[in-house]
């Protein structure tokens, strides 16, 4: 008997009607109390009522128990008979087989014996049961408590005794609400066709499926199932079914993803070097574009070792391409010391390509014959297939680095940084303030090569490695080295470019060289940035190698000068400065010397021959005649002639130290053509000056070359006229 009861509760038990308790109550002045759940109202508490009222109400719930327990022994009788025909077989072995219902089964056995063995020192009267109940709730075994809560009844006990006699199993106290209906749906196969023609056909949302499913319902008179019902056979679906699901709703390659199963493979069946992997990977931070000057997310070209999984050789570059391929392999091999047997590609479009023109495959770029030539076979990866490159887990791995970088920027939209929203103006000035900024190209490879090294000395468990590092594993199996002249003219990135008048323009730096001064036509560059970032290699369409040019702003090749060195330099900036202006007049000197040269050689050789042309053209034509002085004039031009012929000739050589030069590549010019071309004995301090300022680099490394031409070109022209003579 419980400590209260609601109007309707009582009038139930006592088997009358509303409105006689209510007259009921009323004469016996029962107290009540507020109803706790939903609802509200009130219930009257049995302590308030009279003696006889509480001893009809023990008895009515005694004999309502006994009656439930009858009904329930009857219920029980037609499962065993369902069981026996397999009817609910399947649904109590389920039962039976869950964990947690099992669990509580056992711990009603428990406090079932419990109770047999209070009744059997107590006795079995109203008054123990009672007593047992309120032990029960006061916490005497708290762990039942705990797992069966605190609603058992006496009358309940009863019931769970009842059951286990009959049924001779423990198993029989397990709780088998819901499992009669589980698993049935009023769901028809009609109405599956339906869903699965609406949820298979494209990605649209659930939602927009249940509207157009419950009106195709409509129309052909079918029972309308509710937004919920679909939803759960929709969820029931995805779950057995799952194959079918992720392939219409998400692709193939999510089926791949999620449900095609994985080949595992034994890296330790190779060694280092026989397997090398390549892939591209976006960096997810921004480097400075060194042709546009912008910032923007580069890509990494990387090789890595498929036994060691040691970074080998990589390429930043703006976009993929195969120019990117040829260095990073170059690289690649070079820190492997060996060719590798096989080269691991990825589908991509880069890995397709030609060098300048799209084509379909290798086959027809003639690109794998690079690697062929280098004794190396080629295998692509699937297309789509992800889990069949391992460098995908490395880049994985690498994006602590880019999490690092001071111009990170989030591996997808939703991971992006704060100062990358709209309006978040407090960030963008954070973010500055730090001095944060795009790294440089050359930063991003010495960022990349730092975590590359740390990567590499990291003790690796969960691997193949078994607790070695990469770098222990790779330098075990190191070569002993490559041909790297071989190499460079296989794997060299190249590009196209036109010489102007201060070199060749690449990566916004101007490389010159002597050689290219007179050149003004398209030439094939290559280049590694990596290795050699301040020259270049310079060939000519044929393929002819013209000169290594140089960085002008590395190498202070007439850059860098100080605007007024003269007057605010110091020495080693008028040193630059006349290291520049001697470049560029003896730039003049050697475009003048081959002017002379022409002149020499083919001009005045051929000046006769277009005179007696001249003259022979003037014969021709009748000449106009003459114009006649006058007798002043005729005195005038005979006063020039006698001038002329007294005046004393320029001796031919004065020494140098009485006179001023510009600079002291003048003054050997001035002396060069003294001895040389006029033959004449220079002064002792002249010959010690052009012995001292031939023996200076700047000389060696400008002018010589220039004089050594000019020289064998006067020799050559003295031969001719003893020839002559």
């Amino acid at each position: 008997m419980r400590e209260s009861y609601s109007t309707q509760e009582i009038a139930s038990l006592f088997g009358i009607t509303f409105q006689a308790i209510q007259k009921k109550y009323a004469r016996e002045s029962w107290q009540s109390r507020p109803r706790k759940g939903r609802g509200g109202g009130f219930e009257w508490l049995v302590a308030s009522m009279p003696e006889e009222t509480q001893a009809a109400i023990r008895k009515a719930e005694e004999r309502k128990a006994i009656e439930e327990a009858a009904q329930e022994k009857s219920l029980a009788r037609l499962a065993d008979a369902a069981c026996a025909l397999d009817i609910m077989k399947p649904l109590t072995r389920q039962a039976s087989l869950e964990d947690r219902r099992r669990y509580k089964a056992l711990a009603k056995a428990d406090l079932l014996d419990l109770y047999i063995g209070w009744q059997k020192k107590y006795g079995a009267t109203v008054a123990q049961k009672d007593a047992f109940v309120a032990a029960y709730k006061a916490e005497k075994w708290a762990s039942l408590l705990k797992e069966l809560g605190p609603s058992v009844s006496w009358k309940t006990l009863e019931r769970w005794k009842l059951e286990k006699k009959e049924a001779g199993a423990v198993l029989v106290l397990t709780d088998t609400r819901g499992i009669a209906h589980r698993g049935k749906s009023l769901i028809t196969s009609r109405h599956q066709s339906i869903i699965l023609g609406q949820i298979l056909d494209g990605d649209r949302t659930i939602s927009v499926c249940v509207r157009q499913i419950q009106a195709k319902c409509q129309a052909e008179n079918l029972d309308v199932p509710s937004e919920d019902t679909i939803r759960r056979w929709v969820k029931k679906y995805s779950q057995t079914s799952f194959n079918e699901w992720t392939l219409f709703r998400k692709g193939e390659k999510a089926w791949n993803d999620n449900c095609a199963i994985s080949i595992l493979r034994d890296w330790t069946l190779v060694e280092v070097g026989d397997v090398v992997i390549a892939d591209g990977h976006t960096l997810n931070f921004e480097t400075v574009n060194p042709e546009t000057g912008k910032p923007c997310r580069m890509t990494l070209l990387l090789f890595l070792d498929g036994r060691s999984r040691y970074p080998l050789g990589w390429e930043v570059m703006a976009t993929e391409n195969v120019a990117c391929i040829s260095s990073a392999f170059r690289r690649a091999c070079i820190a492997l010391g060996k060719f590798p047997k096989v080269v691991y590609l990825d589908n991509g479009k880069a890995f397709r390509a030609k060098f300048f023109k799209g084509c379909p495959d290798f086959e027809q770029a003639g690109f794998l014959g690079l690697y062929r030539d280098l004794g190396c076979k080629v295998i692509h990866a699937w297309p789509y297939h992800g889990q069949s490159k391992p460098i995908e887990r490395f880049f994985g791995t690498m994006h602590e680095m880019e999490e690092l970088a001071p111009s990170y920027t989030g591996w997808d939209i939703a991971h992006k940084p704060a100062r990358m929203h709209r309006n978040e103006k407090l960030h963008k000035r954070l973010h500055e303030k730090l001095g944060r900024r795009p790294l440089t190209l050359e930063e991003t490879h010495l960022w990349i090569a730092g975590w590359f090294e740390e990567y590499g000395n990291r003790p690796q468990t969960r691997t193949h490695l078994n607790g070695h590092t990469p770098w222990e594993v790779f330098e075990a199996g190191r070569g002993e080295g490559v041909d790297v002249e071989k190499l460079t003219l296989m794997m060299l990135q190249k590009e196209i470019r036109t010489i102007g008048k201060d070199g060749i323009r690449m990566f916004s730096r101007l490389y010159w060289s002597e050689e290219l001064s007179q050149r003004r036509h398209p030439v094939l560059v290559r280049y590694d940035l990596q290795l050699s970032p301040y020259t270049v290699l310079v060939y000519d369409m044929d393929g002819k190698l013209i000169c290594e040019a140089r960085d002008r702003q590395h190498y202070k090749i007439a850059a860098g000068v100080h605007p007024a060195a003269n007057v605010l330099g110091t020495d080693t900036q008028k040193k630059d400065l006349s290291d520049s202006v001697a470049t560029k007049m003896a730039q003049a000197r050697a475009a003048k010397g081959g002017i002379r040269q022409i002149i020499d050689t083919v001009v005045i050789p051929e000046a006769p021959r277009l005179i007696d042309e001249k003259t022979y053209e003037a014969e021709r034509i009748p000449a106009k005649p003459a114009k006649k002085l006058t007798s002043t004039e005729k005195a005038a031009i005979e006063a020039a002639k006698d001038l002329a012929r007294n005046e004393k000739p320029e001796p031919d050589y004065v020494p140098s130290r009485t006179m001023r030069f510009p600079d002291e590549p003048a003054r050997y010019e001035y002396l060069f053509k003294a001895l040389y071309e006029k033959g004449v004995e220079l002064a002792p301090e002249d010959v010690a000056f052009m012995e001292n300022f031939e023996a200076t680099p700047s000389f060696q490394r400008n002018y010589k070359p220039r004089y050594d031409s000019m020289l064998e070109l006067i020799r050559f022209r003295n031969g001719q006229k003893a020839e002559c003579a």
